[in-house]
C-alpha cells in the first residue's frame, strides 16, 4: 500500500558520517518557506542520536524505502556553505572515492558539527549576569553552574523537548559556553595586558603631583605618556621595560585610578616592520617573470612559476595579490606546512593589509570566526595550510599554491584522501580565477603540463640582489666510518665548518629525517629489538619522556632495561633522532645555543613562532630539525646547512623516493646564505658518486626531470598514468589476505594489465590490522576512469556479500603518494 504523507516538502541532508547516500527528512510546515540548502538542522539519525546535519536538496518527493523522520529544529538563519562549496563537495567525493559526509566531516570546523555525544563547558571569561540571557539559555547557564560539564542529552533534560540547536547556537555565539573540545586543544587563545589612562588629559597635572614622592611610579606615568603617542595600544611588558620599573609600581596606579589594565586576546600572528620588503622594487629579472606571467594567464588557468630557492618568488605573489584587491577579488595563498605561515604573513600584511590565517592549529572557536569572516566577504587575503581550499570564497580571483611540490598537500588518513593542490586548482575553475603554481623544485606531474602547454612556465633563475648559490659539498660517511673521523653522527669535515660558522657568529641549519633520542633499541648480544605491541615497527625511544613510543598508533611503554629475548641488560641506543642529536651537540658545541624543531617541540602554534623568532633573534645558534627546517623558511645569518644522513632519504621503497630526495636536498639548501655571502650545504651520504650527487652538484632541473621521466614511462608511473591504491585492512591476517586476493581477482578480469598485487605494505600491520594492497595503474589518457571506479565499487561492495569479508575494511586512496 502507497505511504502518505502530511507533509508537503521534504529535505535531503548530508550527515557527517560515511554514509554511501543522503539520508531524506520530511519539513515541518512552520519551516517550509525558511529552508534553503547549505543551512544547518537537527535532525534524529538511528534511534537517539541527533546530529546537526547540512541541507543539500528541497523537494516534494518522499523516500520510497523508508518513512522519513520529521527535522526537529532549524539552526541556522542563513546558509553557512555556498552552492560553490556543495558543488565542490561532490566532486571531491566523487573524484577521491569517498562519501559527501566524510567530504563535510573534513570540511567544517567542529562548532557545526554538535552531535549528541558532544559535551559543553561553561566559559570562565564570561561575566556578564546570566540572568539577561533567555529562559531556556538562563536554565543551561544555571546547569553549568553547579557541574562541571553537562552533554546535550542532559541539555535535552533540561528542556524537555529534543530541539535545543537554535538555544546552543545562541550560548555559543554569546559565549557563555564552550564546546568541551575547544577548551582541550593544546592551543588557546594568547592574551596580551594593555595599559590605558583612567583620567582625563587635564587631570594630569595633578595626577603627577600625587606620585611626586613615588620616582618609579612618575617614569611609569611618563612612559605611557610617550608610548601612547607613538602606538594606539600601550602594551604593560613593554611599559614596565621602557620605565625599567617593577610591575607593584604599575600596581599602584591601578588602584590610585590613573592607570587601569585591561587583558586582551590578540592574533600571535602579528603585522611585523617590514618596511625592506615594502619598499623592495622588482629586479629586472622579477619584472619579466610578472610580465610572462601576466601573458600566460591571458589564455592559461594555471601557471607554473619555477624559480630556484631565494630568488624572490613571495615578491611575486605579493604583486599579484595587490592586483587582485583592487580589483575587489579574494585571494588564496597555500603553504604545505604550518610553520611557514609565520615568517609569510610578515612579509604580506605590510605590504597587502590584513590576512585571515586558516589552518588547523587554531581552536574551533577561531576558525567558526574565520570561516564566517570569509562568508561574509570580511576577508579579502586567505593565508593556510590544505585545509584552506574548504573556506566559503565568494569573489576568489587568484589561489597561489607555494612549495608545490610538497607532499605535505596530499591528506593521508582519514578520508578524503585529497590533493590540495589539485582540489585548489578546481577550486579557481570554480570561480573562473587564475592559479599560480610556485616551486623552486616542481613536481614531475607539474613540470609535464608545463611542458605540454596545459600550463604556462615562467621561470627565475637567479637569485634576488644575484646572491651567489651555496657551495654544496656531499662528505662520505664510509670513508669517515673508515677513519674514525665521525662522531655522533657528524663527519669532522662537518664539524669543522659549524666551529668556523660559530666563530664568525654565523648560523647553523642542521636536518635529520627523524626524531625522537634513538630510533630503536637493540639487545648487545643477540640483537631483539622492542617492537610495537599494535604494529610491525619498532619502538623509538624518547629520552625527554624516558620511554618508548610507536610513530604510527601512538603506544607508549616504559623504558625497557632488560632484553626481552635472552634477558640481557645491554640495551644499547641505534641511530640518532633529533633529540639525540640536540644533546650530542650540547656537548660537542658547549658555547652553542642549540635549538630543535620537530613536531614534538611544535605541537602548538606558539611552538613555531617561539622557534623562528628565537632563531631570527640570534638566540640559538644550531638549529636541528626534521622536514620543517627545509621548507620556504628566510633567515638572513644563516650560513651552514648540513644534512646529516642523505641515505635515509633514497633508499626507501617508493618511485617517488628519488624525486623527493632531490627536492628535500635542494630545499634545505636553499636555506643557507640567503642574504649577502654564499653559503655552504654538507650533505653527508654513504656514497658520493650517488646519481643524485651529480645532479645537485652540476646537472639543471630539466636533466633530472627528463631522467625521472624515463624511468616513470618504462615502468607506468605518472604522469603516464593515474594511481588507485586500494588497502584492505583486517585483524586476522588469513582474513585480510583472502579477502584481498579475492578483489584482485575481480578487478584483474575486468582490467588485467592495470592491477598489480595485491601485496604485503612495507609495514604489513598498524594498530593491530593487518594490511594488503592493491595498486591500480591507470592510463592518463584512458576514458574508463569513471567506469574504473564504479567497477572498484561494485567490487567492495562485492567481497561484504561473504560473511567472512563483512568486517574488512577497505580504503581506497586516488592519486595516492
Amino acid at each position: 500500500m502507497e505511504t502518505k504523507y502530511t507533509y508537503q516538502q521534504f529535505a535531503h541532508v548530508v550527515l557527517p558520517l560515511a554514509l554511501p547516500q543522503m539520508y531524506t527528512y520530511a519539513i515541518p510546515e512552520a519551516l517550509e518557506n525558511q529552508l534553503k540548502p547549505g543551512m544547518r538542522v537537527e535532525v534524529q539519525f538511528g534511534k537517539q542520536k541527533l546530529y546537526a546535519a547540512i541541507v543539500w536538496q528541497i523537494d516534494n518527493v518522499p523516500p520510497a524505502a523508508y518513512v522519513p523522520k520529521e527535522i526537529l529544529s532549524l539552526i541556522d538563519d542563513a546558509p553557512i556553505i555556498t552552492a560553490q562549496q556543495m558543488q565542490q563537495w561532490q566532486w571531491i567525493a566523487s573524484y577521491y572515492m569517498c562519501t559527501i559526509g566524510e567530504v563535510m566531516q573534513a570540511a567544517l570546523p567542529a562548532y557545526f558539527k554538535l552531535d549528541s555525544e558532544t559535551s559543553f563547558v561553561k566559559n570562565p571569561a564570561y561575566e556578564e549576569d546570566i540572568l539577561q540571557l533567555s529562559d531556556d539559555e538562563y536554565l543551561i547557564a544555571e546547569a553549568l553552574g553547579h557541574q562541571e560539564e553537562i552533554s546535550l542529552k542532559d541539555i535535552q533534560d533540561i528542556l524537555q523537548r529534543k530541539s535545543v540547536g537554535h538555544t546552543l547556537k545562541s550560548l555559543l555565539q554569546q559565549k557563555v559556553i564552550y564546546v568541551k573540545q575547544t577548551l582541550h586543544e593544546k592551543y588557546t587563545p594568547k592574551t596580551e595586558v594593555i595599559v590605558q589612562l583612567a583620567i582625563a588629559e587635564n587631570q594630569l597635572q595633578t595626577a603627577f603631583s600625587s606620585i611626586s614622592k613615588f620616582a618609579k611610579q612618575e617614569a611609569i606615568l611618563l612612559a605611557f605618556l610617550s608610548l601612547s603617542k607613538q602606538q594606539p595600544a600601550v602594551r604593560k611588558s613593554e611599559l614596565l621595560k621602557k620605565a625599567d620599573a617593577a610591575a607593584s609600581s604599575l600596581e599602584s596606579l591601578v588602584t590610585k585610578g590613573i592607570l587601569t589594565l585591561e587583558e586582551r586576546i590578540v592574533d600571535r600572528i602579528q603585522a611585523h616592520d617590514i618596511s625592506d620588503i615594502r619598499n623592495y622594487l622588482l629586479s629586472d629579472t622579477q619584472q619579466h617573470a610578472l610580465d610572462e606571467i601576466h601573458t600566460f594567464l591571458q589564455e592559461k588557468e594555471v601557471v607554473l612559476l619555477h624559480g630556484i630557492t631565494s630568488s624572490g618568488k613571495t615578491l611575486l605573489y605579493i604583486e599579484l595579490i595587490k592586483e587582485q584587491i583592487n580589483k575587489g577579488q579574494q585571494v588564496l595563498l597555500l603553504l604545505p606546512e604550518i610553520s611557514l605561515t609565520y615568517q609569510l604573513i610578515q612579509r604580506i600584511e605590510k605590504a597587502v593589509g590584513p590576512v585571515a590565517v586558516y589552518h588547523s592549529k587554531f581552536n574551533n572557536a577561531e576558525r567558526v570566526e574565520i570561516w564566517n569572516n570569509i562568508l561574509h566577504g570580511k576577508a579579502n587575503v586567505v593565508i593556510g595550510a590544505r585545509s584552506a581550499v574548504f573556506l566559503p570564497f565568494r569573489q576568489l580571483g587568484l589561489v597561489i599554491v607555494d612549495e608545490e611540490h610538497d607532499a605535505s598537500y596530499k591528506q593521508q588518513d582519514p578520508a578524503p584522501r585529497y590533493q590540495g593542490r589539485d582540489t585548489a586548482i578546481y577550486l579557481a575553475h570554480q570561480f573562473g580565477a587564475k592559479v599560480i603554481l610556485g616551486s623552486a623544485t616542481p613536481s614531475i606531474e607539474s613540470y609535464t603540463n608545463a611542458v605540454s602547454g596545459k600550463y604556462g612556465l615562467v621561470k627565475l633563475n637567479n637569485r634576488y640582489s644575484n646572491i651567489a648559490l651555496p657551495d654544496i659539498e656531499f662528505i662520505s660517511t664510509k670513508e669517515a666510518q673508515k677513519n674514525k673521523a665521525i662522531t655522533a653522527g657528524i663527519t669532522f669535515r662537518l664539524r669543522d665548518e659549524i666551529l668556523q660558522c660559530l666563530a664568525n657568529k654565523e648560523q647553523v641549519i642542521l636536518f635529520q629525517n627523524r626524531r625522537g633520542y634513538a630510533p630503536y633499541l637493540a639487545c648487545g648480544v643477540c640483537n631483539w629489538i622492542p617492537m610495537c605491541k599494535n604494529c610491525d615497527v619498532s619502538m623509538t625511544y624518547h629520552k625527554f619522556t624516558h620511554d618508548l613510543r610507536c610513530h604510527y598508533c601512538g603506544y607508549t611503554q616504559s623504558l625497557i632495561k632488560s632484553c626481552g629475548a635472552c634477558g640481557s641488560h645491554e640495551m644499547q641506543q641505534k641511530g640518532l633522532g633529533t633529540e639525540r642529536i640536540e644533546e650530542d651537540l650540547a656537548l660537542m658545541f658547549p658555547d652553542a645555543k642549540i635549538g630543535r624543531m620537530d613536531t614534538d617541540t611544535v605541537r602548538s602554534k606558539k611552538g613555531h613562532e617561539q622557534i623562528i623568532q628565537a632563531f631570527e633573534d640570534g638566540e640559538i645558534d644550531i638549529l636541528v630539525g626534521t622536514q620543517m627546517v627545509t621548507k620556504g623558511l628566510d633567515f638572513g645569518n644563516v650560513q651552514l646547512v648540513g644534512v646529516l644522513n642523505a641515505d635515509a632519504l633514497l633508499f626507501y621503497p617508493d618511485f617517488r623516493a628519488t624525486e623527493r630526495a632531490y627536492q628535500l636536498l635542494l630545499q634545505v639548501s636553499g636555506r643557507a646564505g640567503r642574504r649577502d655571502k654564499q653559503g655552504k650545504v654538507c650533505i653527508q651520504i654513504s656514497d658520493v658518486h650517488h646519481p643524485i650527487a651529480d645532479y645537485i652538484l652540476e646537472k639543471p632541473y630539466e636533466v633530472f626531470y627528463q631522467h625521472q621521466l624515463a624511468e616513470r614511462k618504462l615502468f607506468h608511473y605518472p604522469p603516464f598514468s593515474r594511481l588507485i591504491r586500494l588497502t584492505l585492512k583486517h585483524k586476522d591476517i588469513k582474513t585480510v589476505i583472502e579477502g584481498a586476493n579475492k578483489l584482485g581477482d575481480f578487478l584483474r578480469t575486468k582490467y588485467p594489465d592495470m592491477v598489480v598485487g595485491p601485496n604485503a605494505p612495507l609495514i604489513q600491520k598498524i594498530n593491530n590490522y593487518y594490511l594488503r594492497e592493491i595498486l591500480l595503474k591507470i592510463p592518463k589518457q584512458s576514458k574508463e576512469t569513471a567506469q574504473i571506479k564504479w567497477h572498484i565499487q561494485q567490487g567492495i561492495q562485492g567481497l561484504y556479500q561473504f560473511a567472512t569479508f563483512k568486517q574488512i575494511r577497505v580504503t581506497a586512496d586516488v592519486d595516492c603518494y
